[in-house]
């Protein structure tokens, strides 16, 4: 979905010269790692971004005018394997990342930010060579929950789930092979009523 820029990146887009970055944050089990796309260590909205380099790349960012739950791969490489086997024993599915785009003065310094992407984290792939290797990080969209479906069920428990303390379902379970009684047993209809219950009289 397109959104408008802030005015600082807007500005410093439009002008001769522009610097820019990528931050990434991705919210582990073990901790948050930051990273961003130069090199050294960083500091921005409040906290401190390690330096990913020439060693990390990211899939393009399509953003359209429809509400589409895109989402894109980032890939880490030149990692140590003690640092491989970490990330495969994380526990990270389903846990927050985003990207942001940074525009930066002439000392560095981020001007502003845009986020580009926020969503969870889903399928992490290692390539593993003889001294380094790479991780492939594909990570999915947070309007994917648009897609999801919504089950409800109609039991007791799911009733005191969405509104505590509502006993209305609470012999639900027991009304699933009961037998249920109705009218006059064995009786046809009564003169001057049009329903009741038993058996029907069949027509003269």
């Amino acid at each position: 979905m397109a959104r408008d820029l802030p005015s600082a990146v807007a500005s410093a887009i439009a002008g001769v010269v522009v610097k820019y970055a990528f931050f990434a944050e991705f919210a582990f089990a073990s901790g948050t790692v930051r990273l961003w796309s130069g090199t050294g260590d960083k500091s921005w909205a409040g906290n401190t971004w390690t330096g990913a380099g020439d060693f990390g790349s990211i899939t393009p960012v399509d953003e359209t005018t429809e509400v589409t739950a895109a989402g894109l791969t980032f890939t880490l490489s030149g990692i140590p394997p003690s640092t491989l086997a970490l990330a495969l024993g994380d526990n990270y599915r389903g846990k927050p990342c985003k990207l942001w785009l940074a525009v930066l003065d002439a000392a560095d310094a981020v001007l502003d930010a845009y986020q580009l992407f926020a969503g969870r984290m889903d399928v992490m792939s290692i390539e593993d060579g003889a001294e380094t290797g790479a991780i492939r990080l594909a990570a999915e969209n947070r309007l994917i929950d648009l897609a999801r479906a919504r089950a409800l069920r109609y039991t007791d428990a799911e009733q005191r789930r969405l509104f505590p303390g509502d006993l209305g379902l609470e012999y639900i379970a027991n009304l699933a092979e009961k037998p249920l009684n109705w009218g006059i047993p064995g009786g046809g209809i009564p003169p001057g009523y049009g329903g009741g219950g038993g058996t029907l009289d069949a027509p003269p």
